[in-house]
């Protein structure tokens, strides 16, 4: 199990947004060593950085990615954990915040937590600490599904090709749930590209997908990537392609 919560702070203009974004992995079996033991202070990372496991509930006050992390806390533990070991031990682990340097690690052959923050929030360890378990305990105990990510590409981009330009659109459906899923007014764009100008564009910048989908999703290539990638649907021909490995559906 990987439970996490992090302070993240995302520049968007002139105004800088800062939230807790909070996320539940669990771990099958073959995942993990068997009897893994958690009281090694090199764990915490292993499992943070190299097998997370798979994504079950999330809760974000800020679009996941793209943002820079201000303070984190990391919680590995075996998949029978309780919330009551978890919170016994977070309990614990607040008395040990104050007055240490971050970032702190605390192991036990069940569990183990890693705590951090950035420069700018020194002297703020126990509220930050606070806050972050705060949010990743609600998680645990009423976990809410992903709704950021997704290993199935759902986005689908509609590309219809005339004589003169390439036009390319959300479907639909796509474009419902995006606007369900932006936590503020948006409206879908469309994108027209001419022949010309593409082909003198794709020889500078490459691939130009990597460029129109952002704009027409309001996501960020690392948004886009955590749902799987997108589909490129061909009005005409009617394929679809995924994005981006160009592998047709």
């Amino acid at each position: 199990m990987y439970l996490t919560a992090h302070r993240v702070r995302r520049i968007k203009g002139n105004k800088a947004e800062v939230g807790i974004n909070a996320f539940l992995h669990r771990h099958l079996e073959s995942d993990l060593p068997r009897n893994i033991q958690f009281d090694n202070e090199e764990i915490v990372e292993q499992i943070a950085n190299n097998n997370t496991g798979k994504l079950v509930a999330e809760s974000t006050d800020l679009v996941p990615g793209g943002s820079s992390v201000l303070s984190f806390v990391d919680i590995v533990g075996g998949e029978d954990l309780d919330k009551e070991r978890i919170q016994d031990f977070l309990d614990r682990m607040e008395l040990d915040i104050e007055g240490m340097h971050a970032p702190i690690i605390k192991p036990a052959p069940d569990l183990a937590v890693r705590f951090g923050i950035a420069y700018g929030l020194k002297g703020h360890e126990a509220r930050e600490y606070r806050a972050l378990t705060e949010r990743a305990m609600r998680l645990f105990e009423s976990p809410e599904p992903p709704k950021w990510r997704s290993e199935n590409p759902w986005i689908v981009i509609d590309r219809k090709i005339t004589d003169i330009q390439e036009t390319f659109s959300l479907s639909s459906e796509t474009a419902k749930n995006l606007i369900q899923m932006h936590n503020e007014p948006w409206v879908p764009k469309r994108i027209s590209v001419e022949h010309g100008t593409k082909i003198v564009a794709e020889s500078m910048y490459g691939d130009l997908i990597q460029h129109i989908a952002p704009v027409i999703t309001g996501l960020t290539l690392e948004q886009i990537a955590a749902q799987g990638g997108l589909i490129l649907h061909d009005l005409s021909s009617q394929k679809k392609i995924k994005w981006p490995e160009l592998k047709e559906l």
